[in-house]
């Protein structure tokens, strides 16, 4: 009977001693994100349960110019709503610089960070007539306006729709903390509900943009303190450093063909570049008077973007150009005496 009692002691004592071993070996259980809990608090919609995926691509055009060299399409762009003000507001024209037109006037407020819907029916942009900096969707054809964002203590900026049009990317930061640290990459769905955050690095994450089938996200973070671009799979896994470049900021864009594009250098003197996926085979496409944020033409035959070299130095000097993805037949786009930026083209 002791024997029994002693072996069963011992058992115990022996299933309590791995136990403790296990518990000490587990890894600790992560902190809570103070930006995902502050979003949390106020979305009240279903969970974010199905990562997106790319199926049901819709096809590109064929082709982004018309007989003649004129080319297709729409680019939306921010334009300030006078030179005295300097309060921003959401502009749109055809490709080829024709038929500009205002979509949200400003003067109380900003409005920045203008995206095109793959289906050419909406704009996304990102304003602070709240306050604080959410993200709306305007409707082109009806002049509709509707806010799909209104989280707690936290700004959103650069909103993207995927290429199937469920989804949208964008990066959010809480407000008062330290940038780049609390930036970081998001998605949810095209009615704003379900939002996600995917990246928690400590270098942060901004200006996000999707692959041409959906199926990953690119963004620019910080690296031992310099800006560099990282894709990951659209679910927020398999991160990896896409270039190491020097005098990277962060907008870039990624064509149909597999082609990326961003700009580099310093402080007036940046130039647009184009390279693989793998951050290799770098190509300069301008040279001086200081060009920023390229997009691609929905084909990537060309690129849009803005540049100060017809005002070099000039803070309200900045234009809206577009050239061939060579970088030939540079054609500037608007001229006024106020500033026109963050272009983004679309079908």
């Amino acid at each position: 009977m002791e024997q029994r009692r002693l072996g069963k002691t011992l058992r115990v004592w022996l299933l309590a001693l791995l136990a403790a071993l296990l518990a000490a070996c587990a890894p600790a259980a992560p902190e809570g994100n103070p930006v995902q809990t502050a979003i949390a608090a106020t979305l009240t919609a279903r969970p974010f349960s199905t990562p997106p995926t790319a199926t049901e691509v819709p096809p590109m055009p064929t082709a982004t110019f018309e007989p003649g060299g004129r080319p297709r399409g729409k680019i939306v762009y921010v334009c300030q709503y006078s030179k005295r003000s300097g309060r921003n507001q959401i502009c749109i024209m055809n490709a080829d610089g024709s038929d500009p037109r205002v979509l949200t006037q400003g003067g109380q407020y900003d409005d920045f960070f203008p995206s095109i819907t793959p289906d050419g029916q909406f704009v996304l942009f990102v304003s602070n007539r709240t306050g604080r900096y959410q993200i709306y969707e305007y409707e082109l054809a009806t002049d509709q306006l509707t806010q799909l964002t209104e989280f707690n203590n936290i700004s959103a900026y650069a909103p993207a729709a995927s290429p199937d049009g469920r989804w949208v990317v964008f990066y959010a930061a809480l407000d008062g903390q330290q940038y780049p640290e609390s930036q970081n990459i998001w998605v949810m769905r095209r009615d704003g509900t379900g939002a996600l955050q995917l990246t928690q690095r400590r270098g942060g994450g901004w200006d996000p943009v999707w692959s041409p089938d959906g199926a990953r996200i690119q963004f620019a973070g910080e690296v031992n303190g310099f800006p560099q671009l990282f894709a990951m799979n659209a679910d927020g896994s398999q991160t990896r450093q896409v270039t190491d470049l020097s005098g990277v900021r962060g907008r870039n864009d990624w064509s149909v063909d597999g082609l990326l594009a961003t700009y580099l250098g310093s402080s007036w003197d940046r130039d647009i570049y184009v390279f693989d996926t793998q951050g290799e085979n770098v190509v300069q496409l301008t040279d001086g008077g200081n060009n920023l944020a390229p997009s691609f033409s929905p084909d990537g035959q060309w690129l849009t973007f803005m540049s100060y070299r017809d005002n070099p130095r000039q803070d309200l000097g900045c234009e809206i150009y577009i050239m061939r993805v060579d970088g030939s037949d540079a054609r500037r786009l608007t001229s006024n005496d106020i500033c026109d930026w963050q272009p983004r083209w679309g079908p």
